[in-house]
């Protein structure tokens, strides 16, 4: 009586078995997928935040450049350097004064050209605040809580109008995935012969060539993405050490007044674009950093 009461058991066991191991199964293919999209959007994250601390890199540069005299390969316009002509005669007379002094120094830079580039000295110094941006204009402005705005949001930068700037980090790092010219290896028809994936540049040592320059290929479309913005504010003067001398017994640094400069800058991951565009310009991710410089005056 009892075995004809357990007839069909294993079977019904072996269904429940065979459901319960079938939702372990589902579950942990579920937890592995969202592990590993959460790895993916961690190295997106972080790979940004690299981004940003390379617009930082970036606008330090700039700073020192101003000092130095930036870097150009065309001679500036002279409005662009002396500014509209007076019409009143005592400004005019240092018009002039200045505009002399000008034709030399374009003169020197003819014959002091380096690679068809020069250092545009004559305007170098310490940035001031001249230029004039709203909060809305980018989305890396509007990140700045702590910007000292006027009623309207409009902020007051250096630059002279060239800040801020927005580029893609592919200008730093393409050059050196491309054979050919930048401009041509960026471009939406550019081909795989133009990476560098063989000889002294492999990128990939594993596969054979077609599926290196694959991997070249999704790598420099995936960098498309990403790009870094960068704006500088002179927040005035500041005191820093300097190498010096003194009378005081073991003293070699003195306090120094120099002009402090903060560097604003974010590091944006864009959305996947169509063929023939960087990005579709819809910011996923968008990491701001922010840090001060103090330069000599």
């Amino acid at each position: 009586m009892n075995k004809n009461k357990e007839k069909g058991f294993a079977l019904i066991l072996s269904i429940v078995l065979l459901i319960v191991m079938s939702l372990m199964g589902g579950s942990l293919i579920v937890i592995s997928s969202g592990d590993h999209q959460s790895n993916n959007s961690s190295d997106q994250y972080q790979q940004t935040f690299y981004v940003a601390e390379t617009g930082l890199i970036e606008g330090e540069k700039w700073i020192l450049d101003n000092y130095l005299g930036h870097w150009m390969n065309s001679m500036p316009s002279d409005r662009s350097v002396l500014g509209d002509i007076p019409g009143d005669p005592g400004p005019l007379s240092d018009y002039n004064v200045r505009k002399d002094l000008w034709d030399d120094k374009k003169t020197e830079y003819d014959q002091e050209k380096e690679g068809g580039y020069f250092r545009h000295t004559f305007s170098r110094g310490p940035a001031l605040n001249d230029t004039t941006v709203n909060r809305s204009d980018s989305r890396c402005l509007a990140s700045f809580k702590n910007l000292d705005t006027d009623d309207d949001g409009n902020i007051k930068v250096v630059g002279t109008g060239k800040l801020p700037i927005q580029k893609s980090f592919l200008e730093i790092v393409g050059p050196l995935l491309c054979n050919d010219p930048y401009s041509e290896c960026a471009a939406a028809s550019a081909g795989a012969s133009k990476f560098k994936t063989d000889g002294e540049n492999v990128i990939i040592n594993e596969g054979d060539t077609k599926s290196r320059q694959k991997f070249v290929m999704s790598e420099f479309n995936f960098l498309k993405r990403f790009a870094y913005e960068y704006f500088i504010i002179n927040i005035g003067g500041a005191a820093f050490r300097d190498d010096g001398s003194s009378i005081a017994t073991n003293t070699s640094n003195v306090d120094t007044q120099g002009t402090a400069y903060k560097i604003y800058s974010c590091g944006i991951f864009y959305g996947v674009g169509n063929a023939g565009e960087l990005h579709n310009g819809d910011v996923e991710i968008l990491i701001p950093l922010e840090n001060v410089v103090v330069m000599p005056t």
